[in-house]
């Protein structure tokens, strides 16, 4: 359904489910209050994004099928990654539909994309620009010149602002086809100073870093079905085949974090997420059901990471 849909968080279950279509997951790693905001503008046959978040966050995500996402930053802190690569200010990603990714910001990040229907592409782009897509696809992640980079931005910008103004309407096929076009030229002009130049360095993801992201996911899958029952890392790295040191690099490479660190966010997350289900439950019985020493270890771990004891989360629900 075509429309502006504005959506400001202080959770990171809110935020997941803020953007229609898309399979979402975010862990909060840094400390603090979540303050995150997004703006998604439904049109015929594609969308604009804007997404912005203040915190250390590890975002999976999944966009919808039969969909092309092209994102770049608009803001954000250093050392910010995309599937374990660097992601830098004039980082172009590329995305396809019904694939898995993660983007990981050890800070604050605002993003900027647009979606186009891949029907609506095969009817505006020619052969040559077809076969630049499809190797920007298999790249993803593509470093384009700064001077393409901020041309994009503006005016990804400026199409969501007459949005925003009611110059353009979201119901109008042409009003959408005139916000996406200057975007889409950018990112071509951007994927042809890429593609054409010499190969200096490729944005494929080496074999090795792929590797270190499915030994991360498989880590996580194992941590979300153990978030009640004890688990120690030599456990986990026996469940891996692999050794702790191997484990703890990898995790901070994809994630900046450690794997004990990661996996007390997503305990702490369970525990916000049963205290907004049932306020009323008792925080002691939450922390010990939890695996947590004591309430107080628990209240204590869990106002470090949000700011607020568990208690006034209870009362906020």
């Amino acid at each position: 359904m075509t429309g502006i849909a504005r959506h400001q968080a202080s959770d990171s279950d809110e935020l997941a489910g803020a953007l229609s279509g898309w399979s979402q997951d975010y862990t909060q790693l840094g400390r603090g209050r979540l303050h995150a905001e997004l703006l998604h503008i439904q049109l015929v046959e594609a969308s604009l994004i804007y997404e912005h978040s203040n915190l250390h966050l590890h975002e999976n995500m999944t966009p919808p099928e039969g969909q092309v996402v092209f994102g770049i930053p608009l803001s954000m802190s250093t050392d910010s990654t995309f599937n374990g690569g660097t992601l830098a200010r004039d980082t172009l990603l590329v995305l396809e539909g019904g694939q898995e990714m993660e983007i990981c910001a050890p800070g604050e990040i605002g993003m900027l994309g647009m979606t186009i229907d891949r029907r609506l592409l095969a009817h505006l782009l020619g052969a040559e620009e077809q076969e630049r897509l499809e190797q920007a696809l298999d790249r993803r992640r593509l470093d384009i010149s700064p001077l393409s980079a901020q041309r994009l931005r503006q005016d990804l910008c400026t199409s969501i602002g007459a949005f925003e103004r009611a110059e353009f309407d979201p119901r109008s096929a042409d009003d959408g086809l005139r916000a996406v076009m200057p975007g889409l030229d950018c990112v071509f002009q951007g994927l042809d100073e890429v593609l054409r130049a010499p190969a200096r360095h490729s944005g494929v993801m080496p074999r090795s870093l792929e590797q270190r992201r499915r030994l991360v996911l498989a880590a996580v899958e194992i941590m979300q079905a153990r978030l009640d029952l004890p688990l120690s890392m030599p456990e986990l790295c026996q469940a891996l085949n692999t050794s702790h040191r191997t484990l703890q690099y990898c995790f901070r490479q994809i994630c900046q974090a450690t794997p004990q660190q990661f996996f007390l966010s997503l305990r702490l997350a369970e525990a916000r997420r049963r205290l907004k289900q049932d306020p009323v439950q008792s925080i002691t019985t939450l922390a010990l059901d939890l695996g947590f020493a004591s309430s107080s270890h628990f209240s204590s771990l869990y106002k470090r990471l949000y700011g607020e004891q568990p208690s006034l989360t209870s009362r906020r629900a």
